[in-house]
């Protein structure tokens, strides 16, 4: 049986400097989209892994910054499009760095937002795309955690079934949102 549970997602990164220029993510990521209407312009959500967690993304350029510089690798794993503007029945998908560790977490919960910087633990980096708050089941975004460590991930329907048949260790925390 499978526990759900609403956390927000932390993602463990090698560095917390990414964001390009110290600028917030919004000014130097793109996006792509979920349930967004005709004329929203949408971008890839990339995943990338290193040895210590996953980072995502839907800026080119922060993703080859992070390749050459940060080292971090391009996932195959299937994810899909996030929106570069907000559109109706839309939602941010924030990034926050920890403030202390080398760690990110991603949500889509303004109160997650709100709570976690208000701590100080977190600092808000900005939006990497917006997401829908409905759309077509293959594309409902999961998240997860890793058992007892600080790493975080997110996966499409299709592929949280697989990561939770075939990856010991990886806890389901539940739904975030809708990609295109």
């Amino acid at each position: 049986m499978i526990k759900t549970r609403k956390i927000a997602m932390v993602v463990t990164a090698a560095t917390a400097g990414l964001v390009l220029s110290g600028a917030p993510a919004s000014a130097n990521v793109g996006a792509g989209a979920a349930t967004a209407g005709a004329g929203t312009d949408t971008k890839p959500l990339i995943e990338m892994v290193t040895g210590k967690g996953f980072f995502y993304t839907a800026s080119s350029t922060e993703a080859e910054r992070a390749e050459t510089v940060h080292r971090f690798k391009r996932t195959a794993t299937p994810l899909g499009l996030v929106a570069t503007s907000p559109f109706p029945g839309g939602t941010p998908l924030y990034r926050l760095r920890a403030a202390n560790v080398s760690s990110y977490l991603v949500t889509a919960s303004e109160s997650e937002v709100a709570s976690l910087t208000a701590s100080g633990r977190f600092v808000k980096e900005g939006v990497v795309g917006y997401i829908g708050k409905t759309g077509a089941t293959a594309k409902r975004l999961w998240r997860f955690h890793f058992d007892n460590q600080s790493k975080w991930r997110i996966a499409i329907t299709a592929h949280k079934d697989s990561i939770v048949a075939n990856e010991p260790g990886w806890s389901l925390d539940g739904p975030v949102g809708y990609l295109r």
